[in-house]
């Protein structure tokens, strides 16, 4: 495999980690807000 190639694969799997490290924390820091809505009300 050339370089060129494992090295778009690479960057593209670190972006797609990344994306889903901040998708996970989105959905985490929206469940906590619910809660506190939740207990707040």
């Amino acid at each position: 495999m050339s370089p060129v190639i494992s090295e778009i694969l690479l960057s593209g799997f670190m972006i797609n980690s990344t994306l889903r490290r901040r998708t996970h924390l989105v959905q985490s820091f929206s469940v906590v807000f619910l809660y506190w809505f939740y207990v707040f009300s």
